[in-house]
């Protein structure tokens, strides 16, 4: 059975059209908790009826509408709670999306995918575990990249764009990250600092905002991933604590 057009189309509206407003960092709790239900209600029996439809639906959703990612991550952890098998699809839908995005060098696919991994993994649709290992995968070939033996250093750009995606999911998923896999995430912050330590530093003139500014001279002797890594060592050692938060799944008390 296929959803007719008319309710595909209001499903798409359902997933699609929370508005931007509800999802700033000022959005009570119990605000959150309604978009939550509204959209798990939404699609809570449509997988019995059409779930490549859904499944389209939901993974379109967090490549078009990154900055709502964390609500359709809570929504797709609470579809596994009634439908695990329908999520397990998705999963394996979603990585063999990621994959491609890879062998196609679509770096903005890259990037969002593997924030969705992330949120699914503070949903616990995701092992924690298996998100390392992308993180592990991904840093090792960084490694290799800008190995002057083994690798090609001139693939540096390359190299820097994994550890970046690895550095960004990190505001995201942090918190959940060092509170049940705290020796892999530490063993993934040392394998950052150790590429840093082997990159060669990229001299960006864009982080130079006006002559004679001590803030700009300050930011020019940094290159963007070295002023990420930066901010994200400060994040780590506040305990992952944002000044906005933007999280629908429920935190680890």
């Amino acid at each position: 059975m296929q959803i007719p057009h008319s309710d595909t189309l209001w499903l798409s509206a359902s997933l699609k059209n929370v508005e931007n407003n509800e999802l700033e960092e000022f959005s009570p709790p119990h605000r959150r908790q309604e978009l939550r239900e509204t959209c798990f209600g939404a699609l809570r029996r449509e997988p019995e009826h059409s779930p490549d439809d859904v499944l389209a639906f939901l993974l379109e959703c967090a490549e078009q509408l990154p900055h709502k990612i964390p609500l359709y991550g809570t929504v797709v952890g609470l579809l596994n709670l009634e439908n695990e098998d329908f999520v397990i699809k998705l999963v394996q839908n979603l990585q063999t999306d990621f994959q491609d995005a890879l062998d196609s060098g679509s770096c903005d696919r890259v990037r969002t995918l593997m924030r969705f991994l992330t949120a699914l993994m503070c949903s616990k649709v995701l092992q924690p575990a298996s998100l390392v290992v992308v993180f592990e995968t991904l840093l090792s070939s960084a490694a290799t990249t800008v190995d002057e033996e083994k690798g090609n250093p001139s693939w540096q750009a390359c190299a820097d764009f994994y550890v970046t995606c690895i550095l960004s999911c990190l505001p995201w998923g942090g918190a959940e990250l060092i509170e049940q896999v705290p020796e892999e995430i530490e063993r993934v912050m040392a394998g950052i600092q150790a590429y840093l330590s082997i990159r060669s530093h990229v001299l960006d003139t864009g982080l130079s905002f006006f002559e004679g500014d001590e803030t700009g001279k300050d930011l020019a002797e940094k290159d963007f991933l070295e002023d990420l890594w930066e901010r994200i060592q400060v994040l780590s050692s506040n305990g992952w604590k944002l000044d906005s938060d933007l999280t629908f799944h429920l935190k680890p008390s």
